[in-house]
């Protein structure tokens, strides 16, 4: 009799890695549009949200479009093989809102109304003064330098620049103690790596090149780390490469929470403006594991 033979068992398929919960997709996609935004001050394209996230192109389609189903974001250019650009859905609306007024208005405007913009322009004042504040916590790029120089500025660091349109200088200078501070501030996601540090090394080997004295010269990185979560959550601020990097010229890390938080202290009166300004030189002690 012929052996009958009995069939192979199929082999079971290796296991991938769990799949990301979709929501973690969606969260991905909206905070690397804004990023882009932000960085680039440029609405990106599909493609560019593929590139940063990671996700595969034409999934990044299908999450785009969800997306927009969902109005979290909103399609700002598209057309037949052309590149799909998305803007938020909020920041879009708040652009369709902003309407200009045509000059011949003020004839009709109502007389009570001139004393309620008055007290509107001054609640206003008051307001962008505490959200500068604020904006430490939350912000990249140059909204965040903005931020800091004017924190420093209200705390009473002297000769505080931002040195908004020159690339060719560091971020921030301002003066302390007979001393030129070279500020970099960055808002990474995450903890900040050496590029900064490297950067603010370079600024301090001009400096000595162009005849200033190391001992009258202080390097500062100013970092909002994990800026997209809440502070009291927030981890180390600096990856290991960057410490080490600061460490080496003497640079002194100062966290935006922590001047935000000495800010308060200020407004509130539990510290003077002459304490906080001594207590954030000092920087945070580096040599601490």
């Amino acid at each position: 009799m012929r052996e009958t033979k009995l069939p192979r068992p199929k082999r079971e398929k290796a296991s991938r890695s769990t799949p990301r919960p979709q929501g973690e997709y969606f969260r991905s996609f909206v905070a690397a549009v804004r990023d882009h935004i932000h960085t680039t001050h440029r609405f990106p394209q599909v493609a560019d949200i593929a590139r940063a996230t990671g996700i595969p192109r034409r999934r990044c389609g299908e999450i785009c479009d969800m997306l927009v189903g969902q109005r979290q974001l909103h399609i700002a250019f598209q057309g037949r093989n052309m590149p799909t650009v998305v803007v938020p859905y909020d920041m879009m609306q708040a652009v369709l809102r902003t309407q200009a007024r045509p000059p011949w208005i003020e004839s009709y405007e109502l007389p009570e109304k001139k004393g309620y913009m008055d007290q509107i322009h001054r609640l206003e004042t008051k307001i962008t003064e505490l959200e500068h504040f604020e904006r430490l916590l939350y912000l990249t790029d140059i909204p965040l330098e903005e931020a800091v120089a004017y924190c420093l500025d209200r705390l009473g660091f002297e000769d505080v620049v931002h040195h908004k349109d020159d690339t060719d200088n560091p971020d921030i200078t301002f003066s302390f103690d007979d001393k030129l501070a070279l500020v970099e501030v960055e808002g990474p996601s995450g903890r900040a790596d050496k590029d900064k540090a490297l950067q603010l090394q370079g600024w301090l080997n001009r400096a000595v090149g162009e005849g200033k004295k190391a001992d009258e010269l202080q390097a500062f990185l100013i970092v909002n780390h994990f800026r997209d979560t809440e502070p009291r959550d927030r981890g180390e601020p600096l990856t290991p490469h960057a410490r080490e990097q600061l460490r080496l010229y003497n640079g002194r890390l100062m966290t935006t929470l922590r001047l935000h938080q000495v800010a308060s202290d200020v407004r509130t009166g539990n510290l003077t403006k002459e304490e906080a300004r001594q207590s954030l030189w000092g920087g945070v002690n580096l040599s601490l594991p």
